[in-house]
């Protein structure tokens, strides 16, 4: 037990090391991949091993079991993960589409996966912009080389109709979206050399489609997409001209034993929560009928 004890404070004093600013271009987060924390985890597994095995084996301690065993897969894989695992990034072109069979890891160098990924369908969606009220600065308060407008206030669309410029009057919010090309128009003139201009506009979706092998695969943000054992995420794409987007495609062999150990962990604790509280409810009793005796 205090062997134990000593492993998990190390543990967490390593975690806390791998959260810490450093410079010099150094990485404080790998400690989480140094030879110390590999070998603690493996201590820490051994242990959960050996409980298991020094406890009788009973039925009332399977939640015990599920534990500790939970605890084991998860490490084994995430270590099958560390040692046999492959991650990097991919950059599709979509204009013009080709096809791609590396990615770039970490470190710079390319290697090559095995498939032949590209991607088509493109579509992204905005949520409303804010806009950028600006007028003109009258000729005899400019500045040499100071531009002859300037920004007055800004306003977020969002859920509103009317936008109340100053000096102005009221703008109808629907002047501002282009229903032909179902777009916020960038720019609109008011009157007397004013005009609003987008300035910000936050994507609420994005998603392509790809081709990997002749299937097509959709993929948007934060819902990746699973070929042969490879994930796929995407990440980013060109917010100029949507001539590419980038993904992260990464294979983890170890994946499906840490999603086990981590259902085996959760029941455990279930089993275990449950057993703990049948076991309470005898002594309340027994404290209760006592104590009628004694008076």
């Amino acid at each position: 037990m205090k062997f134990a004890i000593i492993i998990f404070s190390s543990l967490i004093l390593l975690f806390f090391a791998g959260v810490l600013p450093v410079g010099k271009g150094l990485e404080a987060t790998a400690v989480y991949y140094s030879p110390v924390m590999i070998f603690l985890l493996a201590l820490l597994s051994g242990c959960s091993i050996w409980c298991c095995i020094k406890r009788k084996f009973s039925p009332a301690q399977i939640g015990f079991y599920l534990v500790h065993l939970g605890v084991v897969v998860i490490l084994a894989g995430a270590f099958i993960g560390y040692i046999s695992g492959k991650k990097g990034m991919l950059q599709l072109l979509l204009m013009p589409q080709q096809a791609e069979s590396q990615l770039m890891t970490k470190t710079g160098e390319m290697v090559d996966f095995g498939l032949e990924v590209s991607a088509e369908n493109f579509q992204v969606k905005f949520y409303p912009p804010i806009y950028h009220f600006y007028r003109q600065i009258p000729p005899r308060q400019r500045v040499p080389g100071q531009m002859p407008f300037e920004k007055v206030s800004e306003f977020d669309v969002a859920g509103q109709t009317v936008l109340m410029l100053d000096d102005f009057g009221s703008f109808d919010v629907s002047n501002l979206w282009n229903e032909a090309q179902q777009e916020w128009i960038q720019r609109r003139a008011v009157d007397a050399g004013a005009f609003l201009h987008r300035a910000s506009q936050t994507p609420s979706y994005f998603g392509v489609t790809l081709l990997v092998e002749g299937e097509k695969i959709p993929i948007s943000i934060n819902h990746p997409a699973g070929y042969k054992g490879w994930r796929f995420y995407l990440m980013s794409y060109d917010q100029v001209n949507q001539r590419f987007v980038q993904l992260s495609a990464r294979r983890d062999p170890g994946r499906n034993a840490v999603i086990v150990g981590i259902w085996l962990t959760l029941i455990g604790t279930f089993v275990l929560c449950l057993r703990r509280q049948a076991e309470s409810l005898p002594l309340e009793n027994g404290d209760k009928s006592g104590s009628g005796g004694a008076l």
